[in-house]
């Protein structure tokens, strides 16, 4: 019996040695991949002032989801709270206390938005910055005059830390939005500006905002770094919204339901994306039908 006892003790020492000695290997490679640091050209970032301009800023920054994670008065909020995957909050994005927006010039933001790297030039935690890689520098920079025209908000950041099983996803592989700033090539060249038309081209560009949820394919699954009471993103290319056509897409875009009536369930951001202009969702659905 004490033979057994002790055999059994062996076991058990050893099984949780092996644990700790897992979770010290995941923690440590997640610490070295979230601390890289990225060297980033700035890009200059024009300037807007007029009314015309910022409300383009602040329908750019609602039908983009930031307030998702951002809240929408822009001052953060803590998007994901969950003791296996972690805490992460958005930082505060006005000019208020604890806010960024005073010590950050617009090339700094541009860098932030588009790839995912703070001003310390460390990767930012959860930024989905592969969804704005491809925004122009008009577009960004008519986001960032809406922000620095918002009222400030005296909020300090979120806690941002991350949980084991998402420092375990991350490692491997399954939640590459954690660091995205490994995703993204940062040495492209952004282009100036994307005139608003009904083409495949500007379908893609509006298509990078779905990538998030849906996958760089948009062949949908399980949402990243989402707790498991979500329903997977739906796969949005032809295949999968076969029973759509363009009418129906966007009427079911704007008002939330499917064409059999059947409501469309969070977090799938509806209300957002409603913001979205005709050209735009036109344009959307153009791509959509092509892959």
């Amino acid at each position: 019996m004490k033979k057994i006892s002790r055999i059994l003790l062996i076991f058990f020492v050893t099984v949780i040695l092996l644990f700790s000695l897992f979770l010290g290997f995941i923690y440590m490679m997640s610490n070295n991949r979230m601390e890289n640091t990225y060297t980033v050209k700035p890009t200059p970032i024009p300037k807007f002032v007029s009314a015309s301009d910022l409300l383009e800023g602040k329908r750019l920054y609602q039908s983009r989801g930031c307030g998702d994670c951002h809240d929408v008065d822009g001052s953060g909020k803590t998007f994901i709270n969950d003791p296996a995957i972690g805490t992460i909050s958005g930082a505060n994005l006005t000019a208020g206390k604890g806010g960024i927006l005073l010590d950050r010039s617009d090339e700094e933001l541009a860098i932030a938005i588009r790839h995912g790297v703070g001003k310390n030039g460390r990767a930012l935690i959860f930024m989905p910055s592969t969804d704005f890689q491809g925004m122009t520098n008009e577009d960004v920079g008519k986001l960032i005059a809406y922000l620095r025209s918002s009222p400030a908000v005296n909020k300090e950041q979120g806690e941002i830390k991350p949980g084991p099983l998402g420092r375990f996803l991350f490692v491997i592989g399954e939640i590459p939005i954690w660091v995205s700033a490994e995703q993204i090539n940062h040495e492209v060249t952004h282009l100036e500006n994307l005139k608003p038309t009904v083409s495949l081209e500007y379908g893609k560009y509006v298509a990078a905002t779905c990538t998030g949820c849906h996958g760089m394919k948009l062949v949908g699954g399980p949402i990243q770094g989402a707790p498991p009471e979500w329903p997977p993103a739906q796969n949005i290319t032809k295949v999968g919204l076969s029973h759509y056509n363009e009418v129906s897409f966007i009427q079911s875009i704007r008002t939330g339901k499917r064409p059999d009536g059947s409501e469309i369930r969070f977090p799938m951001p509806w209300q957002s994306l409603a913001i979205l202009t005709d050209i735009e969702l036109k344009a959307l659905w153009l791509y959509l039908q092509s892959i």
